[in-house]
């Protein structure tokens, strides 16, 4: 059964579609993770008293990275698999909440006081409590940041694929032109 494509328009246009099928495809997955993402055992009634809000989370964020206590973590991110925690630094102190965005994350400065290196964390509320949410890809969707790496690889995919098509029509163009003046064959 040969299955070959032989109109390069039909290429085209399927080569233009690729990067939203793969998009879209990233979308699904990562959605389907976010459905089974988090342990059910952190977001009973005590630990949505105990991390109220924010700020609450922040601060023991804090603890955290100071003494790398990983049970800690483990409840202030909620999740199933843990997340790879923060690097241990008695140093590292809350500074300032630095922004929320408008997919209502809380992003969190912190300071080494002795290297002057800044971090953030950023904090969400989920199921009734509020939560670390470490940057990985379910944290790009959610947050809309994903659009800021896939738009301009789209862009960049769209414009190399619409300079090789430009330039293989400029190139049949001119061979059949040379072949029309010319009256070559083949």
């Amino acid at each position: 059964m040969n299955t070959k494509i032989k109109n390069p328009l039909t290429i085209f246009f399927l080569l233009a579609a690729l990067p939203m099928v793969l998009t879209g495809l990233f979308v699904v997955l990562v959605r389907i993770q976010g459905q089974f993402r988090f342990d059910p055992v952190y977001f009973n009634a005590q630990y949505q008293e105990k991390y109220f809000a924010p700020g609450v989370v922040a601060q023991s964020m804090e603890q955290v990275i100071h003494n790398g206590d990983m049970q800690l973590y483990a409840e202030l991110t909620g999740l199933r698999k843990m997340a790879r925690p923060p690097a241990q630094n008695p140093n590292v102190h809350l500074a300032i909440l630095y922004d929320v965005n408008q997919a209502g994350y809380f992003q969190y400065l912190y300071f080494d006081v002795k290297t002057y290196h800044r971090s953030t964390y950023y904090v969400k509320e989920e199921m009734g409590r509020w939560v670390v949410v470490p940057e990985d890809a379910y944290f790009y969707l959610d947050s809309g940041r994903w659009l800021l790496v896939f738009t301009p690889l789209i862009i960049i995919w769209w414009a190399i694929l619409l300079t090789v098509g430009l330039g293989k029509l400029v190139f049949n163009l001119a061979s059949r032109f040379r072949r029309d003046i010319f009256h070559l064959t083949g």
